[in-house]
């Protein structure tokens, strides 16, 4: 949603940072030939005034000449599914604000947006459509100060939906499809990408605090996780049948949030291959780092995966 920077950076590394409840995670990305990225993550306290704490970090990381991707928070943008509309290439986000000015609840001149494009549909005569990211002009500007203020050298500002969709597409089994969850302090996402494409998107209303929160009652545990399933399994539905796609098989879980009855619950619920991803798997890894720092830096890590995004879709960083 922004991309601006002066001066020389640094063209095989990128930094990311993003805020998970009452902590904040920085990391670095370095590409490197012929082998897995290398990650270096470190996990801070971000009540109060944290610029300064992270500042620090960007220091012992080296961060001086790195560009850096912001994330925003869940409750500072929306997404809204739109058809999107046969005009100009030129013309196209002009016609998308006119149709978001009646779903949004402040002035649409106030927006910024930006547009995410979903692949075509599997059925030729069925609209092309796509997700209208919206934020306010405000939420921008505050989080280009956040980052001045923590010393970082910000050219992106990212959303967490594709910060996750960078990590699932390291995973081996993107190559067939694979749906990729990853749960936060107070939210889960689910998004299923096949050979690096974002098919489908999903917000799950339960968080890593909720699924903690329920380990003492049975009950209410397994009526979470049933829900979860099934808001799992409309989504496997709709990829299958939007997109005329092999059903997915494999459910990966992010790193860190102690789902054993997750795990559990959707391969009896699915009928499908359930596992859970650790940052061992997929990165060379600087230091060793514990499961719960990797699942509250996994949005850090996804913005600083941009580049390698970038590349793997022919886009020049």
């Amino acid at each position: 949603m922004l991309r601006h920077f002066t001066g020389s950076m640094a063209k095989n590394s990128r930094a990311g940072i993003a805020l998970d409840g009452p902590n904040a995670g920085i990391a670095r990305v370095r590409l490197q030939a012929g082998g897995p990225p290398s990650l270096a993550i470190r996990r801070f306290d971000a009540d109060g005034d944290w610029f300064d704490e992270a500042a620090e970090h960007a220091d012992d990381l080296d961060l001086q000449r790195t560009p850096a991707s912001s994330v925003l928070a869940a409750h500072a943008y929306q997404l809204q599914l739109l058809e999107i509309p046969n005009v100009p290439r030129e013309e196209l986000l002009s016609a998308i604000r006119w149709r978001l000015k009646d779903l949004i609840d402040f002035p649409v001149e106030e927006a910024v947006v930006e547009l995410l494009e979903m692949p075509p549909h599997s059925n030729p005569g069925a609209p092309h459509t796509g997700y209208a990211v919206v934020t306010r002009r405000e939420e921008v500007m505050q989080q280009v100060e956040s980052m001045q203020r923590a010393d970082l050298n910000m050219d992106v500002i990212d959303i967490p939906e594709l910060c996750i969709r960078n990590v699932a597409v390291l995973l081996p089994e993107d190559k067939d499809g694979v749906a990729f969850m990853h749960f936060t302090e107070n939210r889960g996402y689910l998004t299923i990408t096949r050979q690096g494409v974002l098919h489908l998107t999903r917000h799950l209303d339960t968080g890593r605090r909720a699924l903690a929160d329920a380990r003492s009652d049975e009950f209410t545990l397994q009526e979470m996780v049933n829900g979860i399933a099934l808001e799992v399994q409309r989504s496997l539905d709709y990829y299958e049948s939007h997109y005329d796609c092999r059903p997915v098989t494999q459910i990966v879980l992010g790193p860190g949030a102690e789902l054993e009855a997750l795990t559990t619950g959707l391969t009896e619920n699915l009928g499908v291959n359930v596992r859970t991803v650790e940052f061992e798997d997929l990165f060379s890894l600087e230091q060793e780092t514990p499961l719960d720092v990797q699942g509250n830096c996994l949005l850090a890590v996804g913005a600083a995966l941009r580049a390698a995004a970038e590349q793997k879709d022919g886009i020049a960083a």
